[in-house]
């Protein structure tokens, strides 16, 4: 029996897998040019997909629907351009929810819900400093400053729970493969770069970006469904020593630290 989330949508669009990014041709957009509506396709049989012209706009869309909490609607995920609307079958009528959810996308173009800045603090003593430094032919003090001047946006969230993709990176910075082999154990909380986006390791894994240097705060967790950041969200590193490495280290984003100041979440 096919599934009714897979016949009364709208506007129908690739699904994730017939293409790595979306295709700016299937992307559906309102006569006044500032705002954008997105186009819908079935995943799976508890979800829709949406889709929209701009990162923006998709991240401003879905912190729009949690902070509705429709009834029947569990989730609204963001990534890239995309939003991942999931829902409960038997609680929500597929036919209907397009236009509920279209509704909640009229006030986008008018401005993102403005975004938190989560401001991470980074001891840059990484692996991969020197040798990243030597291939982008900068000095390694120089990369340092160059990334903790750029301002990153999440772009979205995955391969690990919690492990932010931020785009952003400066130009200087970009261009770098990913290793090969890739690490085994990444540490958590390493800082890193590849090609043109930063991340932060949530969890100890296998990684193949190139370590800049650890953060001491918990970023994710995934045993008490701490995660704070979420796509559209912006992120600023800060450089510091050993020492206030030590003070800060096993504390959450967002907490106070020992000596009573709060690691900046604003």
């Amino acid at each position: 029996m096919r599934s009714a989330w897979t016949t009364r949508t709208t506007s129908p669009l690739p699904l994730p897998g017939e293409g790595s990014r979306p295709n700016r041709r299937d992307r559906v957009s309102r006569p006044d040019r500032g705002r954008t509506a997105p186009g819908f396709a079935p995943l799976g049989d508890r979800a829709l997909m949406a889709r929209f012209d701009r990162e923006d706009e998709a991240a401003a869309w879905a912190e729009a629907i949690r902070s509705r909490r429709l009834p029947g609607v569990l989730d609204a995920v963001a990534c890239f351009e995309t939003v991942a609307v999931f829902a409960d079958p038997d609680a929500v009528d597929p036919g209907a929810l397009p236009e509920r959810l279209l509704a909640i996308a009229s006030p986008i173009g008018q401005g993102p819900i403005g975004p938190r800045t989560h401001r991470v603090p980074v001891l840059y003593d990484g692996k991969d400093l020197d040798e990243a430094s030597r291939a982008l032919g900068i000095e390694p003090g120089d990369l340092v400053r160059l990334h903790c001047e750029a301002v990153f946006v999440v772009r979205a969230i995955g391969f690990l729970p919690g492990f932010p993709y931020l785009g952003g990176l400066p130009e200087a910075l970009t261009g770098l493969p990913r290793r090969q082999p890739p690490r085994t154990r990444v540490p958590a909380g390493s800082v890193a770069i590849a090609g043109s986006q930063s991340c932060i390791y949530p969890a100890e894994s296998p990684g193949g970006w190139h370590l800049l240097g650890r953060t001491p705060l918990v970023i994710a967790d995934l045993s008490s469904g701490f995660f704070p950041m979420v796509a559209g969200d912006l992120v600023r590193f800060e450089p510091i020593g050993p020492d206030r490495f030590d003070a800060l280290r096993g504390l959450r984003l967002g907490e106070p630290d020992r000596g009573g100041d709060l690691i900046p979440l604003r």
